[in-house]
């Protein structure tokens, strides 16, 4: 036990679990600032191809933080629901969040020449910025590969 000036007694594991969650708590919040701050310039672009125009960065901040926050409630109201449904509520999350994610794009980003698009035209956007997404992480894979192999190669010579 170690003990502060006043004479109280701390337990050292406390601490240290009290100090990674902060940490964590800390990495979390500015993971997900990066994320809706990269996210809304990938949904900009997402949005150009597909509709033609491009909306305003704010407008591309708000829906990516409605986005995100209806993802949230999303993973957590019918992961709870559908646990017991192993993969198949996995899949049942992401139809959800695919549909939910178009109908925030139709309602909150408008086009600057014609207003709101139409669903499907949403839809597409989803579709654009999900596989821009996708191009991204697989990206980053192969370069987390490429320096794990250099890294395993290095140590064995």
């Amino acid at each position: 036990m170690a003990s502060n000036d006043k004479g109280m007694h701390m337990n050292d594991f406390g601490a240290l679990t009290g100090m990674g969650f902060g940490v964590a708590l800390i990495g979390g919040l500015v993971g997900l600032v990066i994320t809706v701050l990269l996210g809304a310039l990938i949904l900009m672009f997402a949005y150009k191809l597909v509709v033609k125009s491009s909306p305003g960065y704010g407008q591309a901040v708000i829906t990516m933080l409605a986005v995100v926050g209806a993802a949230i409630v999303i993973h957590i109201v019918l992961g709870l629901v559908l646990f017991w449904l192993g993969m198949l509520a996995g899949l049942i999350i992401f139809i959800a969040d695919f549909l939910v994610t178009a109908w925030l794009i139709q309602k909150l980003m408008k086009s600057p020449m014609s207003g709101e698009i139409s669903y499907g035209q949403a839809c597409l956007v989803v579709v654009v910025d999900w596989l821009i997404w996708l191009a991204i992480a697989v990206v980053m894979w192969v370069i987390g590969m490429v320096i794990g192999f250099s890294f395993m190669h290095g140590m064995m010579h």
